[in-house]
């Protein structure tokens, strides 16, 4: 297990082509590992570095079979080496992509049954979900940008110039909290409400939805879409709609609580529900 998650030193971080890589692999394995098993163990790799909340293995899509013995081995190697999830972080830039953005199909992810122990239960590290908050919002303005450039362009390309000049940067110019981040509009006219999720990493890497955002995206399912822009320091960088069903069928999962001071009662004391120890 230690020489399939030496691959988080390689591809990842210092750009290894996956063909090298593989040759290099090969002769520390056994003689009756095939490519294709190599390719598959690298995509169950993959599958653990989502779910913990770092960039995966570009170029190894992920795949969801793989035993919970290969989640604790990463999460061993991510403890031992801190330098390592350093290095697996990609820092932001100020500078918008040269290119402008590329429309591309949703991603498929690929299904399985996993061997798994509950969360509670599993040692080592946890989803790091705060780190891909912190990693959206440092990127959300240049990928909102990018998509107010491109809703123009596109409309402008259809014949309707005067459409793309109502297109709005509504995060910006109203506030974060409408439930959308750019208002545009179909070719006939219509209203288009789209909230914009970034990234630097890959199309897969999971993405914070607020209340609200959720909400809205319920109460307007005709005209809201959800655009999630992917490796944004690309060239070109490069995007997926969500819309409709799409946007419902989002495997949504419980991550942080909202937490108030807890206040007086009448009597001068706090109320505690019945917490105090």
């Amino acid at each position: 297990m230690t020489t399939w998650t030496c691959s988080l030193r390689r591809p990842p971080v210092s750009g290894t082509p996956k063909t090298e890589h593989r040759r290099a692999l090969r002769q520390r394995l056994s003689a009756n590992r095939t490519n294709s098993a190599i390719e598959y163990k690298h995509q169950n790799i993959s599958a653990v570095m989502i779910e913990l909340g770092l960039p995966y293995i570009r170029g190894y899509t992920p795949m969801g079979n793989r035993q919970e013995a290969l989640a604790i081995e990463i999460q061993r190697r991510l403890q031992a080496d801190p330098a390592l999830l350093s290095r697996l972080q990609s820092k932001p830039t100020d500078a918008l992509p040269a290119s402008p953005l590329q429309r591309t199909e949703p991603p498929q992810r690929a299904a399985g049954n996993r061997e798994r122990a509950s969360a509670g239960n599993r040692p080592g590290r946890h989803p790091d979900y705060g780190l891909l908050q912190a990693e959206n919002t440092n990127r959300g303005a240049t990928g909102e940008r990018l998509v107010v450039d491109y809703e123009r362009t596109w409309l402008r390309g259809h014949g309707r110039g005067d459409l793309a000049d109502r297109v709005r940067w509504t995060a910006r110019d109203d506030g974060d909290g409408l439930g959308y981040d750019v208002l545009s509009y179909t070719i006939d006219g219509h209203e288009r409400y789209i909230e914009v999720k970034t990234t630097a990493l890959g199309a897969l890497t999971p993405f914070y939805l607020s209340s609200a955002e959720l909400q809205f995206a319920r109460s307007h399912p005709q005209s809201y879409a959800l655009y999630r822009v992917y490796a944004v320091d690309a060239r070109p960088p490069r995007f997926f709609a969500l819309q409709g069903n799409d946007i419902l069928q989002l495997e949504l999962i419980p991550v942080t609580y909202r937490a108030c001071v807890p206040a007086e009662n009448p009597n001068g004391q706090k109320t505690t529900n019945g917490l105090d120890h």
